[in-house]
C-alpha cells in the first residue's frame, strides 16, 4: 500500500508538472513578410536555444504564469530581444510572432529590445501591409476569434467578397467563372462538373491556417482568373495536440417537424452514396445496339428496371444535422525536428421545404406561358475528410495533404399549374440526384540552401465525379380547365428517365526557385519557376424515353404503379425507347497546361517596393464526341499560348500606410463542358444548356489602385478603384430558335466588355469612443462597399449572318453593387456576438432574346446573428446562430424596360420562393491532448 501511495503521489506531481507546462508557438519574419528560416532563438530563463523551421516557426514548453525573454539572432539581420512574453491559460494567446530588421553594417552588434505585446501587433500589421499584390487576408489567429464554422462563412469577412449559395464565392461582382481557387498551392478542381467553381462549405474553418483572395495577378501563381484568386492554406503541423468534436442540430422556420415527402431512401444514402439507382446489367450500354434487338427481349430489358422507385413516402424533416471531429498532433524531438497531422471530419445532413412558384410571360406581359406550383423537397448529406501529415526540421519541410469530399442531393419535387402554350393543365412528379466525389490530394516541400536559395515543389492529384443516376420525370396532362382524367404525357421528354456518369483526373506539378541578396541595404528576390496540369475527362448520359401503349388505359393509371413491371410485360404494354438518346451524350476530354514565369521582387527604398515579371501559360484542350444527328465524330483541338505579364507597386509614405497601383493582363478558358455538344434539359428551370463548340478564350485586362491605411493592429481602411477590359467574354445566352416550354440557353462569345468600379473597405474597433472602455478594443465594426459598372458589346447578326445593330447591357452574372457590414464582439471572458449583413446587386442571370426578356435575379437583404460562449474552462463552446434572419424571397425576374432595378408593375417574376430563418445550437469541445 506504502509503494501504491507513492506512485500514485508521483503520477499526480508529474500531471500537476505536465498541467503548468504550455506551448509557446512564433514565426520569425523579415519586413517583407517572408520567413527567416534557421533564424536562432534562445530563451535565458531556461537556458535553452533552438533554431526557426524553413516556414520561420518555432515551438517551445514553458511554464505557465511566468515572464520570458526571447534572443533572436540571423545572418544579415539585427539581433531582437523580445521581453515580457508571459505563459496564458488560453492558448489562443500563446503566440508570437517577431519582426527582424535588416543590419545596417557587417560585424556591428546591436541589439533592439521589443515586448510581446509590440511584436504581434507588429507582426499583424506587416502581414496586412506586405502582401506582394493587392490582396485580402484573413490569418488564423483572426479566424480562430470568429464564429464561422467552414470556410464558405470566412470568406464573408473578405472585402470585397461575397457567398452565393452559402458556399460559392464571388469577388468584385464577378461570377465562378472569373474566379479561381488554390488550396495548398495547387489549383482546386471545379467540384461544379458543370461549371468553374468550388464549393468552400466542405472545409471547416478549425483547420485553415490563412486565406488570402488575390486580386491582382503576380507572374508566379495562374493567371486564369479576373474576379479573385483565393488561397487557402490548410494547418500541417498543428500548435498543439488536440481531439476536438462538435454537433449542432439547425431548425428551419418553414421545415422543421414538416410532412417531407420523397421517393424511397436507399439504405446508403445518409452516407452520400447512392445504391438502388444503376442501370440493370442486361442493358447493352453501346450506342444503338439496344435497337436491333427482338422486341420480346425490349421489353424484358425495359422490365428489369426498378419499378419500385416511383412510390412516395412521407417522413418527418427534422433538424439540420452537423458533427465534426478533428485531431491535431505534434511530435516534436531536441534536435529541432516535427512531424505533425491533421485528421478531421466532418458530416451534414439535412431536410430542406421549399414551396416555389415559376411563371413565363408573353412579350405582351398580359398572358402566362406556363403558370407553376412547385413543391420541393431538398434532402442533402455532406461528408468531408481532412489528411494533412507534415515533417520538418531546420531548413527543410515535407508535407502530404489530402482533402476528400463526397455530397448527396436529392430533390424530389411535385408540380401543377397550367401550360397555356401546351393548352394543358400539368401534374409533374420528379426525383433530381446530384452525387459528387472530390479528391485533392498534395505532396508539397519547402527547402533553403546557403541562407538565401529557397526551393518550393508541388505534386498534385484531383478526382471529381458527379453521377446523375436515375433522374425520373413523370407529366401529365389533361384539357385546359377540364374535369378529364390526368393522362401521362409521353411526348418528348416530358417523362424519361435519365442517367449520367462524369470521371474528371487532374495531375500536375509546381515549382519555384527564389534567391535573395542585396542591393545596398535593401534585400532584393528573384524568382522563378513552372508548372503543369492535365487533366482527363470522360462524360457519358443514357436516356430512356417511353412507347404509346396500345392499351390507353395504361396511360392515366396512379404515377406510383403507370411503371409497374406488368405493364411491360404484358401485350400492348409500355416499352422503353431510346428515341430520345443522341449520339453527341457522351464526350471525352483533354487538357494540358505548361505554364513558366519570371519575377522580381525589388525593394527600391524604404517607401518603395515593386513587383514584376511576366508568366506564359501554353494550353491545350481537346474534346472529342459526335455531331448531331450523325455517326461522325467532332473533334475539338484548340492551342494558345498567352504571355501575362504584371506589375504590383507599392508606395508607403508612412509606416501604416500603403498606395499601391497594379496591372496585368490574365485569360479565363472554357470549361470542357462549355465546348460539348452535349444539351441537357433541366425540368427545375424549365430550359436546356448546350454547349459550344468554337467557343474561345476570354482575355482581360487589368488595373488597380488602392490606398490602404493600418490604425492599429487589426484595423484597416482602405479606397480602391479598378477597371476591367474583356475580349471576347464568355456568357450563357439564350437561342434565337427557343420557345416558352423550350428555351434553350449556350454558351457564347460576346465581342468585348467594360467592367469598373470602386471599393470601400473598414475594420475599426470602438475603443476611440471611450479610453476608459477597455471593452471597446473588443468590440469592431467591418464594412465594405463595392459599385461596380459593366457594359458588354454584342456582334448582332440575322439568320442569314449580315450584322445587324450592336447591343449593349450588362456582363452576365456580374453585379453592380455588393454590401458587407457586421459587429462583432469577442469578451476576454469568452462571449462572442456577431451580426452580419450582405446585399448583391441585381445580377443578369440568364440573357434573354428578342422574345424572351432577360432574366435578372432581384437583390435580397440577408441578416445573420450569432451568440458564443466558452464553458467548460473555454475548453467547450455553445453557439446560437440564427440565420437568414429577414428570409425575403428568392427571386428572380424578367426585365421589361431599361430600368434593371426590379419595378413590381412593369417587370414579371420568373421564379420565386423563400428558403426559411434556420435557427443552430451548436456545441464544440477541444480534449487538450498533452505533448512533447
Amino acid at each position: 500500500m506504502r509503494k501504491l501511495f507513492y506512485l500514485l503521489s508521483l503520477l499526480l506531481i508529474t500531471l500537476s508538472s505536465a498541467a503548468q507546462s504550455i506551448r509557446i508557438n512564433g514565426r520569425v519574419l523579415n519586413q517583407k513578410n517572408e520567413p527567416i528560416p534557421g533564424a536562432s532563438i534562445s530563451v535565458s530563463e531556461i537556458n535553452r536555444s533552438f533554431a526557426a523551421d524553413v516556414e520561420g516557426r518555432f515551438s517551445v514548453l514553458l511554464e505557465q504564469g511566468k515572464k520570458y525573454t526571447f534572443t533572436v539572432t540571423a545572418v544579415g539581420f539585427q539581433t531582437k530581444a523580445v521581453d515580457e512574453v508571459e505563459v496564458k491559460a488560453n492558448e489562443i494567446d500563446n503566440t508570437l510572432t517577431i519582426l527582424m530588421d535588416v543590419a545596417a553594417k557587417e560585424g556591428t552588434e546591436i541589439i533592439i529590445r521589443s515586448t510581446a505585446r509590440r511584436e504581434n501587433t507588429s507582426g499583424l500589421l506587416s502581414f496586412q501591409r506586405n502582401n506582394t499584390s493587392l490582396s485580402s487576408g484573413l490569418s488564423a489567429d483572426f479566424i480562430r476569434r470568429t464564429p464561422d464554422k467552414n470556410t464558405g462563412e470566412v470568406l464573408k469577412r473578405v472585402s470585397g467578397a461575397s457567398i452565393q449559395d452559402n458556399k460559392f464565392v464571388i469577388v468584385r461582382g464577378l461570377g465562378d467563372r472569373y474566379n479561381q481557387a488554390l488550396i495548398n498551392g495547387a489549383q482546386l478542381p471545379s467540384s461544379e462538373p458543370d461549371k468553374k467553381a468550388f464549393s468552400f462549405d466542405v472545409i471547416p474553418s478549425a483547420l485553415i491556417d490563412n486565406i488570402i483572395i488575390n486580386k491582382t495577378a503576380t507572374p508566379d501563381l495562374t493567371g486564369e482568373f479576373a474576379g479573385g484568386l483565393v488561397q487557402i492554406n490548410t494547418k500541417d503541423i498543428p500548435t498543439k495536440n488536440s481531439l476536438a468534436f462538435g454537433v449542432g442540430f439547425g431548425f428551419n422556420t418553414q421545415s422543421a417537424f414538416q410532412d417531407f415527402v420523397s421517393n424511397e431512401r436507399g439504405s446508403t444514402d445518409y452516407l452520400g452514396f447512392d445504391d438502388r439507382r444503376s442501370i440493370p446489367s442486361s442493358y447493352p450500354m453501346k450506342y444503338g445496339v439496344y435497337n436491333t434487338l427482338p422486341a420480346e427481349e425490349r421489353r424484358q430489358i425495359s422490365a428489369d428496371f426498378r419499378d419500385d422507385v416511383w412510390a412516395e413516402q412521407t417522413s418527418v424533416a427534422g433538424p439540420v444535422q452537423s458533427y465534426n471531429l478533428t485531431w491535431a498532433n505534434a511530435v516534436r524531438s531536441e534536435k529541432g525536428g516535427a512531424f505533425g497531422s491533421v485528421i478531421g471530419v466532418t458530416y451534414r445532413n439535412s431536410k430542406l421545404i421549399y414551396n416555389a412558384t415559376k411563371e413565363l410571360f408573353e412579350k405582351d406581359g398580359q398572358q402566362a406561358f406556363f403558370s407553376y406550383a412547385d413543391q420541393q423537397n431538398k434532402y442533402s448529406t455532406t461528408v468531408g475528410a481532412i489528411a494533412n501529415f507534415a515533417w520538418t526540421k531546420r531548413n527543410h519541410k515535407v508535407a502530404f495533404k489530402n482533402l476528400f469530399n463526397q455530397l448527396y442531393e436529392d430533390n424530389y419535387y411535385r408540380r401543377e399549374g397550367p401550360n397555356t402554350e401546351n393548352l394543358q393543365d400539368v401534374r409533374l412528379r420528379s426525383s433530381v440526384l446530384n452525387q459528387r466525389s472530390l479528391l485533392s490530394s498534395q505532396l508539397e516541400g519547402a527547402h533553403t540552401f546557403w541562407r538565401n536559395l529557397k526551393a518550393t515543389w508541388n505534386i498534385n492529384y484531383s478526382y471529381n465525379s458527379k453521377e446523375q443516376p436515375d433522374l425520373r420525370v413523370l407529366t401529365y396532362g389533361r384539357s385546359l380547365g377540364s374535369n378529364d382524367p390526368f393522362s401521362a404525357n409521353l411526348r418528348g421528354n416530358n417523362t424519361n428517365r435519365f442517367f449520367s456518369s462524369l470521371s474528371d483526373h487532374a495531375a500536375g506539378y509546381n515549382v519555384s526557385l527564389a534567391y535573395t541578396f542585396d542591393i545596398g541595404k535593401q534585400k532584393q528576390t528573384i524568382k522563378a519557376g513552372g508548372n503543369a496540369l492535365v487533366r482527363f475527362r470522360d462524360f457519358r448520359a443514357t436516356i430512356f424515353g417511353f412507347s404509346e401503349p396500345s392499351d390507353a388505359s395504361l396511360l392515366t393509371q396512379p404515377f406510383d404503379r403507370i411503371f409497374a413491371r406488368d405493364n411491360f410485360i404484358k401485350n400492348g404494354g409500355f416499352e422503353m425507347i431510346t428515341a430520345l438518346q443522341n449520339p453527341q451524350d457522351k464526350y471525352y476530354g483533354i487538357s494540358a497546361l505548361n505554364a513558366g514565369f519570371l519575377m522580381f521582387d525589388n525593394k527600391i527604398s524604404d517607401k518603395w517596393r515593386l513587383v514584376w515579371g511576366s508568366r506564359v501559360e501554353s494550353f491545350q484542350q481537346f474534346l472529342k464526341s459526335q455531331l448531331p444527328g450523325t455517326d461522325k465524330a467532332i473533334i475539338i483541338n484548340t492551342e494558345k499560348i498567352d504571355f501575362l505579364p504584371s506589375f504590383n507597386l507599392t508606395y508607403s509614405p508612412a509606416s501604416r500606410a500603403n498606395i499601391r497601383i497594379a496591372g496585368s493582363r490574365t485569360v479565363a478558358r472554357p470549361e470542357f463542358r462549355e465546348i460539348a455538344p452535349f444539351t441537357f434539359f433541366d425540368f427545375e428551370t424549365i430550359a436546356s444548356t448546350a454547349g459550344t463548340p468554337d467557343l474561345k478564350r476570354s482575355s482581360i485586362l487589368n488595373a488597380d489602385v488602392r490606398f490602404e491605411w493600418y490604425p492599429k493592429a487589426g484595423e484597416v481602411i482602405s479606397v480602391a478603384a479598378f477597371y476591367k477590359q474583356f475580349t471576347d467574354p464568355i456568357e450563357l445566352r439564350l437561342n434565337s430558335g427557343s420557345v416558352a416550354t423550350r428555351r434553350q440557353y449556350e454558351f457564347q462569345n460576346a465581342v468585348s466588355a467594360d467592367l469598373y468600379g470602386t471599393e470601400f473597405e473598414i475594420r475599426k474597433n470602438l475603443s476611440f469612443l471611450s479610453k476608459s472602455s477597455e471593452w471597446l478594443e473588443r468590440f469592431f465594426l467591418s464594412g465594405n462597399v463595392s459599385v461596380i459598372f459593366s457594359e458588354v458589346l454584342l456582334g448582332n447578326t440575322d439568320p442569314s449572318g449580315n450584322p445587324l445593330p450592336a447591343t449593349i447591357r450588362p456582363l452576365q452574372g456580374q453585379s453592380p453593387y455588393l454590401v458587407n457590414a457586421g459587429f462583432q464582439y469577442d469578451s476576454k471572458g469568452g462571449t462572442g456576438v456577431s451580426l452580419l449583413y450582405n446585399k448583391i446587386g441585381q445580377r443578369l442571370a440568364l440573357v434573354g432574346n428578342a422574345d424572351f426578356g432577360d432574366i435578372y435575379e432581384r437583390p435580397r437583404d440577408l441578416l445573420d446573428f450569432q451568440l458564443s460562449q466558452k464553458v467548460l474552462k473555454t475548453k467547450g463552446e455553445v453557439r446560437l446562430t440564427v440565420s437568414d434572419i429577414l428570409n425575403q424571397p428568392i427571386q428572380t425576374y424578367e426585365n421589361r424596360n431599361a430600368a434593371k432595378a426590379y419595378n413590381k408593375g412593369i417587370d414579371k417574376a420568373f421564379s420565386s420562393y423563400t428558403p426559411g430563418t434556420t435557427i443552430t445550437v451548436a456545441f464544440t469541445y477541444d480534449f487538450d491532448l498533452k505533448g512533447k
